[in-house]
């Protein structure tokens, strides 16, 4: 008898128990593939320096002069292992060209490393290890590609000095090494032959670039014996994962909404099975009353969802993989992220969603041992309410009936709208977060975090730049220089540059390499500082949090540095917020000689007269022209562009826009079948007092519009908030930030995203209600 009444029951409800069967798909799908997306983030970069291959420590020298540093290095004691490059330079984009157009496309000086010359670990775009590169081929990183159209198996001609090849390209590489931003230097991986060809001519060797990567027992005996060499640039591993900076912003955003999505899909499966489980009732009254005990009615619906679970959390777990990958497709362009144990977590993510539902299950059907057959009888059937008083009355509302009884339904069942309300708002913050997110991240109001003042236009053009990175003091020049075309021109305004350079710096015998910004020309912006104060001498510094947690420091403490030679002792004034952490802020006068750069900002320019956007534009536009370059952008082009994060947070938005279509169908559908089942004799009843079906589906339509349309209102009163709380912990991973706040569209966060909530509701409630066409008035007598 048991298994035939799980049997019939299975049948007889098929509509709901194929919906719960979805729901219990998807969330397994989410739960796997969030708890896998977790574990690859979480150990991401490790994860990729271990399938690189990178060293203890890494040797990298910029020079125009030879000398004999890795012999020197290979023969010291502590050395276990030294692998090396040597890069040929070209000097210019200018040299390449694709479809007969010279490439103007990048701002540094590409750098070329042979096939047989590979000191790392280097990656194709699936992820496969590039053993070798054929004769006439070559692979490119980042850099290199952005904002060129170019497909596998095109033809590029670089021609340097009196050297001239024709290379096919076989596809983007990563490197574990290689900064990927849109500012960074181009590599490009060849054949050793094309290689040995380039190496002939003088005008690859204008920059020799040798890259050392060196395991070792004692990496600070490296580090002291580089200095004896100038152009010498020395990082541990742990120090390169600063490279992966926006990058891992997006993965953790990634994570942050993979936490949401699983938290959205437990939230959902809850209410669907204590939802489904209520509706029960009324088959559980005439089974206590032939007698079936408490516990075998439990065990009747247990049984039935530990097989749904089953069947739902496998067909979840194959649906999650693929899900998984195009959700780290979009934020591991340039890493290779694995969890190394991505089979084995997702099935313990799909083996825990089983005894979850199962735990729900349990949870729900408590109430059963308290039910008679009567309660269970008259909860089913009658509709009526005891104890509990209506906060509308149908004699004193103005309302017309259409609007009074949905308005009234969801009045009287508050603990299951309210969990539908929930679940809407859920979905409809999985879209507005990341429309804040992609927005802020592109927003001219995080230009402060780069370090960096109020400015309209950036020059980023490495042939204006590229001294800098030899000897900083042609800053004034360049400033002097872009002042006066400005002036000529009809734009006056007043140029900055900001500029860093890393030098080791120690405190009570800790020692940290920290790169100290300063930022040359006029400008009336203040540095802002979180704690303390800003610097105002050149023995003053701010810092990031993290320099004082690397060097055990606090505010008004003194710390060293060594610069150009000489010894320098800081204060510590106060700390300040910057993604560029660990980082420390001089005085505006302090000079760095003739040092090389390590990075530079590119040139900021402040217009005088505060003109609108269009005028910033057309001034844009004609610097351009005047510096014969495309390196000239608005400051929302300059974030997008220095982090290039904003596309690949939009690609997730759009997918949490499919996501949110898909989760707030199934739940309207599931609620209105459920809903009918349930109100059949009052349906029959409205029927036979002449109540038209139109109206009917009116009713049914409206209760799951109002909830959606209070979904909407919560949203946008709690979403601001969350977003901060997420993007500032989201910066605080990465960087050193605080005291974000989200950028927003009115048009997509108050009409567009609630537009796609609110229409998806409509349009299931209303196909899902036409199912009150096949109730007849005759139907009031009729009692399952």
């Amino acid at each position: 008898m048991f298994w035939r009444i799980l049997k019939k029951d299975l049948k007889r409800k098929k509509t709901m128990n194929i919906i719960l069967l979805l729901f219990v798909i998807l969330c397994s799908m989410f739960a796997a593939a969030a708890v896998n997306n977790i574990i690859a983030v979480t150990g991401g970069i490790e994860h990729y320096f271990d399938a690189a291959d990178v060293p203890d420590i890494i040797v990298r020298m910029l020079t125009s002069e030879e000398n004999d540093l890795e012999e020197k290095i290979g023969e010291l004691a502590c050395v276990k292992e030294i692998r090396s490059e040597h890069w040929l330079c070209v000097s210019s984009s200018k040299y390449f060209s694709h479809n007969g157009k010279e490439l103007d496309n990048f701002t540094n000086a590409a750098y070329l490393l042979s096939d047989s010359e590979m000191a790392i670990n280097y990656f194709d775009e699936n992820n496969n290890i590039i053993e070798s590169v054929e004769k006439g081929c070559f692979y490119a990183n980042d850099p290199f590609l952005q904002d060129l159209i170019i497909k596998k198996g095109d033809e590029v001609e670089l021609t340097v000095g009196n050297s001239h090849l024709t290379l096919k390209f076989m596809g983007r590489f990563k490197g574990a090494l290689f900064d990927s931003g849109n500012t960074a230097s181009p590599y490009l991986i060849m054949n050793s032959a094309d290689y040995d060809y380039l190496d002939m001519d003088e005008a690859t060797h204008i920059m020799n670039g040798k890259q050392f990567c060196v395991n070792t027992s004692d990496v600070d005996e490296i580090r002291e014996f580089a200095k004896n060499y100038s152009g010498v640039y020395v990082n541990a591993r742990e120090d390169c994962k600063g490279i992966y900076l926006y990058d891992m912003i997006s993965a953790y955003v990634l994570m942050v909404i993979s936490i949401m999505l699983m938290f959205t899909a437990f939230v959902m499966l809850r209410f669907t099975i204590g939802f489904t489980v209520s509706e029960e009732f009324r088959e559980i009254g005439v089974m206590k009353a032939v007698g079936i005990g408490n516990g075998s009615i439990r065990s009747l619906y247990i049984v039935k969802y530990l097989a749904i679970a089953v069947i739902g959390t496998l067909i979840g777990y194959f649906c999650s993989v693929p899900l998984g990958d195009i959700m780290m497709k979009t934020v591991s362009k340039n890493i290779v992220l694995g969890s190394g144990g991505g089979t084995l977590m997702g099935l313990v993510s799909s083996a825990a969603v089983v005894i979850i539902i199962l735990l729900f299950c349990y949870n729900c059907t408590r109430r059963v041992n308290k039910l008679s057959p009567i309660d269970a009888v008259r909860n089913g059937q009658t509709g009526e309410r005891f104890r509990r008083k209506s906060l509308l009355h149908l004699g004193r509302s103005k309302l017309p009936q259409a609007a009074f009884l949905p308005v009234n339904d969801v009045l009287s069942s508050p603990k299951q709208f309210s969990i539908v309300i929930v679940v809407f708002t859920l979905c409809i913050l999985l879209m507005t977060i990341m429309s804040n997110f992609a927005l802020t991240l592109k927003s001219e109001k995080i230009l402060r975090f780069f370090d960096m003042p109020s400015s309209e236009a950036h020059i980023l053009d490495g042939e204006i730049l590229g001294e800098i990175l030899v000897d900083q003091s042609v800053y004034k020049q360049i400033i002097a220089d872009t002042e006066k075309l400005l002036a000529d021109n009809g734009m006056p305004g007043k140029c900055t540059m900001t500029m860093s350079t890393e030098f080791e710096t120690s405190h009570k015998g800790k020692t940290a390499k920290i790169s100290f910004y300063v930022m040359k020309g006029e400008t009336n912006d203040t540095l802002y500082v979180d704690k303390g104060s800003a610097p105002q001498k050149t023995d003053e510094i701010v810092v990031t949090v993290s320099v004082l947690d690397d060097l055990g420091a606090e505010i008004g403490d003194r710390v060293t540095a060594i610069i150009n030679g000489k010894e320098y002792e800081f204060i510590i004034t106060g700390t300040y917020s910057s993604f560029m952490s660990p980082t420390a802020f001089l005085y505006k006068d302090f000079d760095f000689g003739n040092l090389p750069a390590n990075n530079i900002m590119g040139v900021q320019i402040h217009f005088d007269g505060n003109p609108d956007k269009a005028q910033i534009n057309k001034n844009i536009e004609k610097l351009k022209d005047l510096l014969d370059t495309d390196k000239v952008y608005s400051t929302s082009e300059f974030i997008n562009n220095f982090t290039g994060m904003s596309d690949t947070l939009n690609v997730i938005k759009q997918m949490m826009m499919i996501v949110t279509v898909i989760v707030t169908a199934l739940l309207v559908i599931l609620m209105e079948r459920s809903f009918i089942s349930k109100e059949k004799s009052e349906i029959a009843l409205m029927k036979a007092v002449g109540i038209g079906n139109g109206s009917i589906i009116l009713q049914h339509s409206l209760r799951f519009v109002i909830a959606s349309v209070i979904a909407c209102i919560v949203s946008s009163v709690v979403l601001m908030p969350i977003s901060n709380v997420m993007m500032n912990w989201v910066g605080n991973m990465v960087g050193d930030v605080s005291g974000m706040k989200c950028d927003f569209d009115p048009l997509e966060i108050f009409v567009f995203c609630p537009a796609i909530l609110i229409g998806v509701t409509v349009i299931g409630s209303f196909l899902t209600a036409l199912y009150t066409k096949t109730i007849k008035a005759s139907d009031t007598a009729s009692i399952e």
